[in-house]
């Protein structure tokens, strides 16, 4: 079917309906925009502080091994001696630090062996010294002078390595540890099970089987904002500037290491310039920076360097996924198993969870889940947007859409047929789900009813044109938050929690809950973040921010509303002394009654009329608890549907429309929200035909480039809500929007590119080389 220029299907631009007067549902500008267009806004490397000393980073270049110590002392000397440096810190010379509790490595990234502790190298890219200096040039120069000698040890690069090896050893101490394992749940989330089964124990004898195998390289987070980091001690008591969005686990985690009262640790983060989980967790160049300080005397700055980035703050690991479907000749999944193996380093924990969505998404009475961790010689690995989700959906969504073509069934028909009405995982109900609607509003908007069923049998003049679609979904998660509500004396009401601005908007939408909560306009309330003085707040992941903080904001405001009513009623002077409290509302910024007697009043005057006492009792703390226990499942679903056009003659593969209707509960802000989901596709698209980090498969040095999108490679977006509320997680009805629009994506590209070319690709990225006419298939993918 040839296809016109323009495909015109029903296609329309999404739009949030907004209901009521206030503030939550409008489309609000960011309230940090204009500073940050116009470079107002000031970031962790910005931060101006008297005296500050430089420091650098001096790293392993080979991934496994021992430092020799006379190299090193000799290296450390002659850095010593350069102009301007104040200290050099290694392992030979820095003062002892503490090991982590277990509650804090046993099922987080955070690192068992503290930096700098002994002269062994576990993964290329290790701090294995410090250089301080007066500048950052001095610094730098000092730094490379710094050669070192190893006792190279062999290096187990890939999970496959571990798999293969014998005998492995483990540190008697349990801090360097080898092998596999198999872990219970992801992070501290027991309810997410790594292991799962549920119905018989063997697969069906009867039915269309499908044994596939899919795989994801390493991926990295890339932020904008380079890691950095600003330690001073004033006596006991530390500071820390830092790029985090975990301001309350870097605390405990940064007074652990130092082995100092959490109540000596103060962190500032009041802007951070992307993260996508690389400023998850505390990193070991924060503890170094606060050591330099203490050691030096001095303030310390270090920023990582772009390739520091990469062996420093984490990343994706990569991950060989095998499913296993079997269904019935109806089209209904009898039997679904999805394994995992990936990859964690030899110093900390974490897994990629890539099989959480399989035990839930479809309906199939059997289904087994399982997760294989292999320690490899390579940094540790973190959260990387739609952590479990991104690879896993590709690898599912894929295989659904190869079990389709099999069957000789629409793809989109296939997953209507398997639809869960509740959480398989669990057999309780959804507390809020709309996927079905997703499903059919995404269709529409995009024409799939047009779609031909056969590979190659679309062009748009001499390039081949594919649709592809696929399923997202994301947890709807909250933890506990605080909020501390302060008013001034012209009746602004001032909010702040110790979370995170990271770029998506927190401050604007959380003034947005604030204002509504309260019955305020948007220029009586303030908002802020970015600093543990401030109550305590979960870290800026897992999409929970809104539902989290936003409960504890929401919570303060109604508080804040009651205490005002309850004083105007009891206050002879006021307007409203001797009213029922319940006859009293705020709105817009205005106090009005039920009796007509009794006129509206600015909130602003009333306030500036009150005294002392009254001011005091409208400064307060609250906090919101987490996601209610039991009962409905909270979770978030969507979906993707694109168009692909493909080049044979050069191996290039374009995303040139994309539909993505997104069902998150309440929409706060549709602009924002918007934006969020376009970002998410983004990452999605990178994901699918560009990143990796390749590597030297003996050295395990990386190699080339690591490429993102541009604009350039921007599709056109149709972007839509669904807008239901789920007041079962918190009482305005959100759930988090910051992950859900980019997983499934890079299957719903690949599976686009199948539909174009006729070409199955099962390993990520789709790569030129994939997309030449004379790509051979009959290896992709195969069970081992």
């Amino acid at each position: 079917m040839l296809l016109p220029p323009q495909v015109t299907a029903s296609a329309r631009k999404g739009r949030v309906r907004v209901t009521g007067d206030g503030a939550i549902g409008r489309p609000v500008s960011r309230v940090e925009g204009r500073d940050k267009v116009t470079g107002g806004a000031r970031y962790t490397a910005d931060t101006a502080v008297r005296g500050v000393q430089y420091a650098v980073l001096v790293q392993s270049t080979v991934a496994h091994g021992r430092i020799t110590a006379d190299s090193l002392a000799a290296a450390a000397a002659r850095a010593q001696s350069a102009p301007g440096v104040n200290c050099v810190l290694t392992p030979l010379n820095c003062p002892a630090l503490h090991k982590l509790p277990v509650d804090l490595t046993w099922d987080l990234p955070l690192e068992r062996r503290p930096p700098l502790s002994d002269l062994t190298v576990q993964h290329r890219g290790q701090h294995v010294a410090l250089v301080v200096a007066d500048t950052l040039e001095n610094a730098q120069f000092a730094a490379s002078s710094m050669d070192v000698s190893y006792e190279e040890l062999p290096a187990l690069l890939t999970a496959r390595d571990v798999l293969d090896a014998r005998d492995l050893p483990t540190s008697d101490d349990g801090v360097v540890r080898s092998g596999t394992y198999r872990p219970d749940h992801f992070v501290k989330l027991e309810d997410e099970k790594l292991q799962d089964h549920r119905g018989p124990a063997d697969e069906p004898a009867e039915g269309i089987k499908m044994a596939l195998r899919y795989t994801t390289p390493e991926n990295a987070h890339y932020p904008i904002e380079l890691a950095a980091t600003i330690a001073s001690w004033d006596g006991d008591l530390l500071t820390v500037h830092d790029t985090t969005r975990w301001i309350a686990g870097e605390r405990l985690a940064l007074a652990a290491y130092l082995g100092i009262s959490v109540d000596n640790v103060r962190i500032i983060a009041p802007l951070v310039g992307g993260a996508f989980g690389s400023k998850s967790f505390m990193w070991m160049h924060v503890v170094l920076c606060a050591v330099a300080a203490r050691t030096t005397g001095q303030p310390v700055k270090m920023v990582l360097s772009r390739a520091q980035m990469f062996t420093s703050t984490g990343h994706r690991p990569p991950t060989e996924q095998h499913l296993r479907l079997v269904a019935d000749p109806r089209a209904r999944l009898a039997s679904i198993e999805h394994h995992t193996l990936t990859e964690t380093s030899t110093v900390a924990h974490f897994c990629e969870p890539a099989g959480l969505s399989t035990r839930f998404l479809y309906r199939s009475p059997r289904m087994v889940v399982s997760h294989t961790v292999a320690r490899v010689h390579a940094p540790t690995p973190c959260f990387m947007r739609g952590p479990g989700e991104a690879p896993g959906l590709f690898a599912l969504e894929v295989a659904m859409d190869e079990l389709a073509q099999e069957l000789n069934v629409d793809p989109l028909q296939l997953r209507i047929t398997n639809y869960a009405a509740n959480d398989q995982a669990s057999g309780r109900p959804w507390s809020d789900e709309n996927l079905l609607r997703c499903y059919r509003e995404g269709a529409d908007r995009f024409g799939w009813a047009h779609r031909p069923p056969e590979p190659r049998s679309q062009r748009r003049g001499d390039v081949l044109v594919g649709w592809g679609m696929a399923t997202a979904t994301y947890p709807g998660r909250r933890m506990p938050a605080g909020c501390h509500v302060r008013t001034t004396r012209d009746g602004i009401v001032e909010y702040s929690s110790a979370t995170h601005e990271v770029g998506t908007g927190v401050r604007t939408v959380m003034t947005q809950i604030a204002a509504d909560s309260a019955g305020l306009l948007l220029p009586q309330v303030a908002f802020f973040s970015g600093d543990s003085a401030f109550p305590s707040a979960p870290y800026s992941g897992a999409s929970q921010t809104t539902a989290a903080v936003g409960s504890a904001v929401y919570d303060a405001g109604r508080e804040w509303k009651r205490r005002l009513l309850e004083h105007l009623v009891v206050d002879q002077h006021s307007p409203y002394y001797g009213c029922d409290p319940q006859a009293l509302d705020i709105r817009d910024g205005k106090v009005i009654s039920t009796d007509p007697e009794r006129p509206a009043a600015a909130v602003t005057q009333l306030i500036a009329a009150s005294d002392n006492p009254f001011h005091e009792r409208l400064t307060f703390t609250i906090t919101s608890d987490g996601a209610p226990e039991g009962g409905p499942v909270s979770q978030s679903f969507g979906a993707h549907f694109c168009e692909v056009e493909v080049d044979e003659s050069i191996g290039r593969a374009t995303v040139t429309r994309w539909v993505a209707v997104m069902d998150c509960g309440r929409v706060i802000n549709p602009k924002l929200a918007r934006s969020q989901v376009i970002g998410g596709i983004t990452f999605g698209l990178g994901m699918a035909l560009l990143e990796q980090v390749p590597y030297d498969p003996g050295t395990g040095h990386a190699l080339g480039e690591y490429y993102v999108p541009t604009h350039a490679d921007i599709p056109r977006f149709d972007v839509a809500f669904i807008d239901s509320a789920d007041h079962h997680l918190n009482a305005f009805g959100s759930r988090g929007i910051g992950e859900i629009g980019a997983c499934g994506v890079s299957a719903a590209i690949a599976n686009a590119v199948f539909h174009a070319t006729g070409r199955r690709v099962r390993d990520l990225p789709i790569t030129i080389e994939n997309l030449l006419p004379t790509f051979d298939t009959a290896s992709q993918g195969q069970s081992r």
